[in-house]
C-alpha cells in the first residue's frame, strides 16, 4: 500500500458532510439528465424515475451508515467499557449502571410481559411468584415495573443470580441494580456480575449479604 494510500486510510471520515455533498450530486445529476422532448422515448419518464430511486436509495444506505458510526463507539472505546475483555460475553460487557430511562432504551431494563418471554416462563403469575419470592427483581420507571435482562442472559447461571438476589433482602430494585453492575474491591474490581460469570458464586453471595446488611 502506498504511503498516501496509508495516510487516506488512517482519515476519519465526515459522514454527514459526506452525506450532504451526496444529496448535492444527487439533485445535480437529476438537473442534468434531459426530459424527453419531442416524444422522444429513450430518456422518458420511467427512467427518471429509476435513476431517481436508486440515487435516494444509494443516499438511505448511507444516511443509515451515517447513524451506525454516531452510535456505535469505535473499537478503542469499547476496549475501555468495564467488562469488556477478550472472550467475555457481548451484553455482558455493555452492562454497565447508568439511568434507568437509558437502560430501558437499550433493552436492558424490559417489562414485565417481555421478561417473560425472555426467560421461558409459561404466565405473568411466574414473574410475580419470583419477585415475590426474591428470586428476581424489577425496578418502577414511569409506573411501569422493569427487569434487568441479565437474568435471561446464558453467560450466566440462573440459580447463581437468584441466590445473590435473594441475599440482597428487601432491597429496593435500584439498590439491587447497583449492587449488581457498581465494580468492586473485594472483587478485585470486578462486578458481581463479572464474577458471577467467573463461578465466583460464594463470595458474591457473601458480599451480598454484608452489603444488605449496610444499606
Amino acid at each position: 500500500m502506498s504511503i498516501t494510500a496509508r495516510m487516506r486510510a488512517t482519515q476519519k471520515v465526515d459522514i454527514p458532510a459526506f452525506v450532504d455533498s451526496l444529496r448535492e450530486f444527487n439533485d445535480g445529476i437529476l438537473r442534468i439528465v434531459p426530459s424527453p422532448v419531442d416524444g422522444s422515448k429513450h430518456l422518458g419518464p420511467s427512467l427518471r424515475k429509476e435513476l431517481k430511486i436508486a440515487l435516494q436509495e444509494l443516499e438511505n444506505t448511507v444516511r443509515v451508515l451515517r447513524v451506525a458510526a454516531v452510535e456505535t463507539p469505535a473499537a478503542s472505546d469499547r476496549s475501555k467499557e468495564p467488562g469488556k475483555q477478550s472472550g467475555e460475553h457481548e451484553t455482558r460487557a455493555a452492562l454497565v449502571l447508568d439511568s434507568t430511562e437509558t437502560m430501558v432504551r437499550k433493552g436492558q431494563l424490559v417489562t414485565p410481559v417481555e421478561f417473560q418471554e425472555l426467560m421461558g416462563w409459561s404466565s405473568r403469575q411466574a414473574v410475580s411468584k419470583a419477585a415475590k419470592n426474591h428470586r428476581i427483581f424489577s425496578l418502577t420507571h414511569r409506573a411501569e415495573r422493569y427487569f434487568p435482562t441479565f437474568y435471561a442472559d446464558s453467560a450466566y447461571d440462573r440459580r447463581h443470580l437468584e441466590a445473590v438476589t435473594k441475599a440482597l433482602g428487601d432491597l429496593p430494585g435500584g439498590a439491587k441494580l447497583q449492587f449488581f453492575l457498581t465494580r468492586k474491591g473485594s472483587l478485585g474490581g470486578e462486578t458481581p456480575l463479572q464474577a458471577l460469570a467467573a463461578g465466583r458464586v460464594a463470595k458474591v453471595k457473601d458480599i451480598a449479604a454484608a452489603f444488605a446488611e449496610e444499606a
